[in-house]
C-alpha cells in the first residue's frame, strides 16, 4: 500500500506499507481445508471472525491474501465454481483495499499522524480523531486545469487539437498554447512537476479533459511520458467512458473518474457532496466516512454511509458479506397490510393560509433509527425474543445486546451535525460558512440512511428494519399533533418529520414553549422553523382534486421566501421561467396577509405579459431557454419522440455520444416539417437559432398557473385575463 503524508512544511513523502487486501471463506471445516490446500489459494491461514453482526460466537474463516482487488474478485468467483456456489460463504471481496487498508490501520484521510518505517511495514500513531469539529486542513496546493480545443465541428469530440493549456495555481498561472501537440503535452507534465498541486480542480476533467490528454498522448507516441500525478504511472485511457445505473426509480450516469496517483484530482461535473458543500464538505465526508477524497467526490451518498457501516462492521471483527442474501420474512396478507405503510401524512387543505408556523423534528428517521438501535440485524433478532424493546403496532421484538451496525454508524453523523449547527450560530461568516458545509454534507448523508435501509443490496439492511423506522416515525407525529393540539394549536399540514400549525395570534415564544414541550414528551429535538405571514399549499399537477403534500410557497415574517415543487426549485426549468418566478415572488414578498396576497394578483398579471412580450420579441438568448432532462433509455429505443430523445437523436447524428442517464440540455425550436429541428442540443445552438415562442410561451403561462390555481387563477382563466387585456 502506497501511502502519501503532507508534512507542516509543505512537503510530501511517500510511505510504502507491506500490506495486502485479504478476502475471507466460511463454510464447513473439511471443506475449508481442502481449499487451503490448493495451490490457486495463497496465503491461506485460519482465523476467528463473527460472521454476522450480532453472532453470540465466533466462526472458524479461511483468511486468503491476495495482491489487489482485481485478483480478489477473481478469486472470489474461482472458488464460488470450487463449491457449486454452495459450499462456500465468501466475505470482504470487494471492499476497495484502500478503505479496508483504513478501516484495519484505523486512520482516515487527512488525520494528523505520525508514522514509523519498521523495515517493509509502517508504523502508524494517530495523533487525530474523527470525532473533531475543529481540526486543521493540511496546507494543500490547488490548481484548476482547463483546455481550449479547436474544434473541428460544433460538437466537442477526442479529435479536436489541442490549443492551449490553462494552469491556474494558488499564486501562479500558466498558459501553454505554442508548439505541436506533443510538445504542449510534454510541457504539461513539466508544469506539473514544477508547480506540484495537491489538488486539481477541473469542470469535465473526467468526461473531456483527461481523456483527451491520453488520447493524444497515445497518438504522438508519448503515453509513457504524460505522469501528471506524483507516481510514475502514466495517465491511462479508458476504452468505455461512464457507466448507467438505477437509483431510486431513476435511471442515472456517471463518469469514469480519472485519478491522479499521489494528487487529488477533484470534477466539479462528476460530484455531489463537492458541487453542493464545496471541498469543506467534501473533507468532512471523506474523514468521517472513511472514504479517500477522489473516491469520495464522486461515490452516491449511499456509498459514504456504506464506508461508514463497513468500518464499524470491521472494527467490531465482523465479516463484510459479498452477496448479501437476507431475504424479507414472510409476512401473511394481514400483516403486510399493517406492516408496509409509510410515515405519518395529513394531507393540507389547499389554497392560501395566514399565520402559520413550521416545526421540524431535526434528522428525525435517524434519530429514531439511532435511538431504538434499528438496524438489519436487530429488528426481530433471534437472540431476544423476549425482548422489553418492541416495534409499535407491530409488536417486533428489537435486539437488547448488540447496538446494530447501522445505529453505531449514525451516532457520529448526528453528535458531529448537531454540534457544527452550534457552532455556525456563534461563528464570524468565513467560520459560519465552513461550519454549514460542513453540516451540509452529513445531511445529505443522513438524510439517505433511511432509505438505504431498506435497500436490498444494503450490507447490513432489511426492509423489515426499514418498516420498523416508519412504525417508530408514525407514533411519534401522531403524538406531536395530540401535543399541538392540546396547547390550542390545529394542523395545517403534516409531513413525516415537519409540521405546519396555526394558532391565530400566536407568539415566536408559544411556538418555541411548544417545541420544548414536544421536545422534553418525546425525547426528540424539536425546531421552530419561523412563523409565515402566509402560504400557499398547491394541489397536484395531474389532478387539481387531490393536494400535494410538499408543492409550497410562502414567506417567513423575516421575508424569507421558502419554497418547495415549483418550478424554482426544478433542475429542468430553462431560467427565463425561473426568473418570472423568482420575480412574481419577490412582489409577493411584500404581502403581509392573504388578502394583501391577492390584491397583487393584477401586478403578477402585468410581470406575466411582460415575460410574453420578451419572448414574443425572439431575441431572448438562447442560454435562458436551456431544458434539461435525463434519458431514462437509449436515444433509439424512443418510441414518442419527445424533446430530449429528439436532442439526443441530432446528438449522435453529429458524432456525440448519449448514455441512459445523461442529462441532454435543448432549446425547443421553431416547428417545421423536419421533426429533427423541434429540439436542438445546446451544444449546436447559438444566436441565429430560431426558438418556439409559443411552447415557451405556453411553459410560462402554465407555471404561474401552477401557483395561483388553488386562487381560482387556473391556466384557462389566466389566459382568458391576457386576451382581455391585450
Amino acid at each position: 500500500m502506497i501511502v502519501w503524508l503532507k508534512k507542516s512544511d509543505g512537503s510530501c513523502v511517500r510511505l510504502v506499507d507491506n500490506w495486502k487486501p485479504r478476502i475471507k471463506v466460511c463454510g464447513d471445516t473439511p471443506d475449508l481445508l481442502d481449499l487451503a490446500c490448493q495451490s490457486y489459494v495463497p496465503n491461506a491461514r485460519f482465523i476467528e471472525k463473527y460472521e454476522r453482526p450480532g453472532d453470540r460466537e465466533r466462526t472458524k474463516t479461511l483468511r486468503i491474501e491476495v495482491n489487489s482487488d482485481k485478483e480478489a474478485s477473481s478469486l472470489a468467483r474461482k472458488i464460488q465454481r470450487q463449491g457449486n456456489n454452495s459450499r462456500f460463504r465468501l466475505y470482504d471481496v470487494d471492499i476497495p483495499a484502500v478503505q479496508m487498508y483504513l478501516y484495519h490501520k484505523d486512520l482516515f484521510p487527512l488525520a494528523y499522524v505520525e508514522a514509523e518505517e519498521t523495515g517493509e511495514d509502517i508504523a502508524w500513531s494517530l495523533r487525530d480523531s474523527r470525532e473533531r469539529v475543529d481540526y486543521e486542513i493540511p496546507p494543500l496546493k490547488k490548481m484548476i486545469l482547463k483546455l481550449k480545443a479547436r474544434r473541428n465541428n460544433k460538437l466537442q469530440n477526442f479529435r479536436e487539437e489541442l490549443d492551449a493549456i490553462e494552469l491556474i495555481g494558488d499564486r501562479e498561472a500558466r498558459t501553454i498554447d505554442s508548439g505541436r501537440e506533443p510538445e504542449k503535452l510534454l510541457d504539461l507534465v513539466e508544469a506539473f512537476r514544477e508547480l506540484d498541486p495537491d489538488i486539481v480542480l477541473t469542470e469535465g476533467g473526467d468526461s473531456f479533459i483527461f481523456p483527451l490528454l491520453a488520447k493524444k498522448a497515445l497518438e504522438h507516441g508519448i503515453i509513457d511520458r504524460l505522469v501528471l500525478g506524483r507516481e510514475a504511472s502514466p495517465l491511462r485511457v479508458y476504452d468505455v467512458q461512464g457507466h448507467s445505473y438505477f437509483s431510486y426509480g431513476k435511471i442515472l450516469y456517471r463518469e469514469t473518474a480519472a485519478r491522479l496517483l499521489g494528487r487529488l484530482h477533484i470534477d466539479k461535473r462528476n460530484g455531489s457532496i463537492s458541487a453542493d458543500c464545496g471541498l469543506d464538505g467534501l473533507f468532512e465526508v471523506s474523514r468521517t466516512c472513511i472514504m479517500p477524497i477522489q473516491r469520495a467526490s464522486r461515490a452516491t451518498i449511499g456509498t459514504s454511509m456504506t464506508s461508514l457501516q463497513l468500518y464499524n462492521a470491521v472494527r467490531k471483527d465482523v465479516l463484510i458479506p459479498w452477496n448479501k442474501n437476507w431475504a424479507e420474512e414472510w409476512k401473511g396478507e394481514n400483516e403486510l397490510a399493517e406492516a408496509d405503510r409509510g410515515g405519518f401524512v395529513f394531507e393540507p387543505v389547499t389554497g392560501i393560509h395566514d399565520e402559520v408556523g413550521e416545526l421540524d423534528f431535526s434528522s428525525l428517521y435517524p434519530t429514531l433509527m439511532l435511538m431504538h438501535n434499528l438496524s438489519g440485524e436487530t429488528v426481530k433478532c433471534k437472540c431476544c425474543p423476549d425482548s422489553m424493546y418492541r416495534v409499535p403496532e407491530l409488536g417486533y421484538p428489537i435486539c437488547q445486546r448488540w447496538q446494530g451496525i447501522v445505529p453505531r454508524s449514525l451516532d457520529i453523523l448526528l453528535r458531529k451535525r448537531l454540534v457544527f449547527k452550534q457552532k455556525k450560530k456563534n461563528a464570524d461568516t468565513l467560520q459560519a460558512k465552513l461550519y454549514d458545509n460542513r453540516q451540509a454534507a452529513l445531511k445529505w448523508i443522513l438524510v439517505c440512511s433511511f432509505g438505504y435501509l431498506g435497500f436490498k443490496n444494503a450490507r447490513f439492511g432489511k426492509i423489515d428494519a426499514h418498516i420498523a423506522t416508519c412504525a417508530f416515525a408514525r407514533k411519534v407525529l401522531s403524538k406531536a399533533r395530540e401535543i399541538a393540539s392540546s396547547s390550542g394549536f390545529s394542523f395545517v399540514n403534516g409531513i413525516v418529520d415537519s409540521m405546519w400549525l396555526q394558532k391565530f395570534g400566536a407568539t415566536t415564544v408559544e411556538y418555541e414553549q411548544l417545541c420544548k414541550e414536544m421536545g422534553e414528551i418525546l425525547s426528540l429535538p424539536v425546531s421552530f422553523e419561523g412563523c409565515y405571514k402566509w402560504i400557499v399549499f398547491l394541489d397536484s399537477q395531474v389532478d387539481s382534486r387531490l393536494p400535494v403534500l410538499n408543492r409550497y410557497f410562502g414567506v417567513f415574517q423575516d421575508q424569507t421566501i421558502k419554497f418547495r415543487g415549483i418550478e424554482l426549485r426544478k433542475h429542468d426549468t430553462p431560467i427565463i421561467v425561473q426568473e418570472c418566478q423568482r420575480e412574481m415572488l419577490a412582489l409577493l414578498s411584500h404581502a403581509n396577509n392573504s388578502d394583501e396576497f391577492r390584491a397583487l394578483l393584477p401586478e403578477i398579471l402585468q410581470i406575466l405579459r411582460e415575460y410574453l412580450a420578451m419572448l414574443s420579441t425572439g431575441k431572448i438568448s438562447v442560454d435562458k431557454l436551456v431544458i434539461t432532462k435525463n434519458l431514462s433509455k437509449k436515444p433509439s429505443e424512443y418510441t414518442n419522440l419527445v424533446p430530449q430523445a429528439v436532442a439526443a437523436q441530432v446528438l449522435e447524428k453529429e458524432g456525440g455520444k448519449v448514455h441512459p442517464g445523461q442529462g441532454i440540455s435543448y432549446v425547443l425550436t421553431s416547428p417545421s416539417s423536419d421533426v429533427q429541428n423541434k429540439a436542438l442540443p445546446e451544444e449546436l445552438a447559438d444566436q441565429f437559432t430560431q426558438y418556439d415562442s409559443q411552447k415557451y410561451a405556453d411553459l410560462l403561462v402554465s407555471s404561474v398557473a401552477n401557483l395561483f390555481e388553488p386562487l381560482g387563477q387556473g391556466k384557462e382563466s389566466l389566459v382568458e385575463s391576457l386576451l382581455e387585456n391585450s
